[in-house]
């Protein structure tokens, strides 16, 4: 029996503040000239300093503790058995309180019919106990290593990139502030980063900002996973491996803007939806991200491989092929460093408070690998290598949404899936100067019908990452020539090589 401990400590500290230099956006090219933007962004620090100097950055401390225990167990002679138990217990550090926040807006959200599930501003995660058993297996089918049956299963517990927590500790309303000024509102272009304009000013005091959160009982990333692979030997030196994987979200990472006030109003006509006008419950802040746990999304690959090696005195020759399947669903894939992103870039219907259970962004498909070597023994000292690398794949998946953010006026991203109309009525277009109405109806018939996937879904919305891009297939290729050079009893081996990648192109 194996029992240890993995204790670890971190010290943190991120000095970001999104859009610090300003972020200016213009129509057109001669309001560029003019310095008249439609569009003016800018994070700040509150407390003073500009740029790498901005004072308030994000710093605070984790301690993770972490115990395991092992052992494994020969039930059999061709049969082991291995089990585990591994429990982590992660203390988060508190931050900066905003009181005006935790007794002002979290009552304005409380009445506005919004969870804060515990949350406030400076409060730290609680030291939840993540247990994590697991237990695996290694069966030698007939003790000649000829079948040979694995797999196991267990709970899997993952971090979380601190840059997602450590927002709390600058985004909290008393530390960074933003700002967002659209139209006529926009003020006029200032070329000086240290200068841009700010509301409030740093020093005043003042509150605002963008305010990140995580519940107060946010578990870190866990999984169940299970697995079983064979490995068969073949008659005529072949050898089949098989492998099957499964898991299934216990504790992911979802966030909501709870600073989104309840839809306006709702689109009508063909491909109806929620319409969120950009209101918010607390005008005071920007934005409120509240971090939490869920359990939707699973995933699961499919892994065949077929290898055989030619040996011989004057060259060797060793191939594989493999081939896997996999699919991945969820609610989000977490792929930026800021908790906003996160949820402003998610595409969906009815807005980023409201995601449905769609493909995930990692979703893998359809591959096919070959790889071969093959090896020319000129000599005892010479000997020549030429390999070939195949990858062919299905491309990944992606969404079809509209160009624009006002269809559903939450994110400010261009994040809505796009309704497919059946008919030229549903699309309800209109003359666009020389290109009549009837036109672009038939150039998106056109196009709907000759995708695979959209006309399918005429008179529906298209879902998240529902359809992908073409397959691609790549050789690389390989060639390398070995010397050997004996110097009194000993041989020493100098090898050149030389890579092409995408040989075929």
């Amino acid at each position: 029996i194996t029992i240890g401990t993995n204790n670890e400590f971190s010290s943190a500290k991120n000095v970001f503040f999104r859009q610090n230099f300003g972020d200016y956006r213009f129509n057109n090219l001669d309001a560029f000239y003019a310095g008249t933007p439609n569009r003016y962004r800018h994070g700040y620090s509150l407390l003073g300093g500009s740029g790498d100097d901005s004072e308030g950055a994000a710093e605070f401390d984790l301690f993770q503790f972490g115990l395991y225990v092992q052992d494994e167990v020969n039930v059999s002679d061709n049969f082991k058995l291995t089990a585990g138990l591994r429990i982590d217990i992660p203390y988060w550090e508190d931050g900066l309180e905003n009181e005006d926040f935790n007794t002002r807006s979290v009552e304005l959200l409380e009445n506005a019919g919004k969870d804060l599930q515990g949350a406030r501003v400076g409060q730290g995660i609680d030291a939840n106990v993540h247990v994590s058993p697991r237990v695996g297996f290694n069966w030698d089918v007939n003790g000649r290593k000829s079948t040979q049956i694995r797999g196991g299963l267990g709970i899997f517990t993952s971090r979380v990139p601190l840059v997602w927590p450590g927002g709390t500790y600058n985004n909290n309303g008393v530390t960074a502030g933003f700002i967002q000024l659209t139209g006529d509102n926009a003020p006029e272009f200032n070329p000086d980063p240290n200068t841009q304009f700010q509301d409030p000013p740093q020093g005043s005091g003042s509150v605002g900002g963008q305010v990140d959160l995580f519940a107060k009982d946010f578990m870190l990333p866990q999984v169940f996973k299970t697995n079983i692979a064979v490995d068969q030997k073949l008659p005529g030196g072949f050898t089949l491996s098989a492998d099957f994987i499964w898991n299934d979200n216990i504790t992911a990472v979802i966030y909501e803007n709870i600073n989104i006030a309840g839809p306006q109003f709702t689109t009508t006509g063909a491909g109806s939806r929620p319409n969120y006008g950009f209101e918010k419950v607390d005008d005071t802040y920007s934005d409120i991200y509240l971090g939490s746990n869920t359990g939707a999304g699973s995933s699961y690959n499919f892994a065949g491989t077929l290898s055989k090696n030619f040996i011989s005195d004057r060259f060797d020759i060793r191939t594989a092929v493999t081939y896997s399947y996999g699919e991945a669903d969820g609610i989000l894939d977490g792929t930026s460093s800021q908790n906003s992103s996160q949820w402003r870039n998610l595409e969906t219907v009815n807005g980023s408070n409201a995601p449905d259970l769609s493909i995930s962004d990692f979703s893998p498909g359809h591959r096919v690998l070959a790889n071969s070597t093959f090896e020319f023994k000129w000599t005892e000292n010479i000997k020549t290598r030429i390999g070939l690398f195949y990858e062919g794949a299905e491309g990944s998946p992606f969404s079809y949404v509209y160009n624009g953010s006002g269809l559903l006026s939450d994110t400010g991203s261009f994040s809505a899936l796009i309704y497919v109309p059946r008919n030229e009525a549903e699309a309800q277009l209109i003359d666009n100067g020389d290109v009549t109405a009837g036109q672009q109806w038939a150039a998106l018939d056109a196009y709907i019908e000759g995708n695979d996937y959209l006309r399918t879904r005429r008179g529906k919305f298209a879902e998240r990452n529902a359809d992908r891009s073409d397959w691609s297939h790549i050789i690389d290729l390989k060639f390398a020539q070995e010397f050997g050079i004996t110097f009194g009893k000993k041989v020493h081996r100098f090898e050149f090589t030389a890579d092409i990648f995408n040989f075929t192109n």
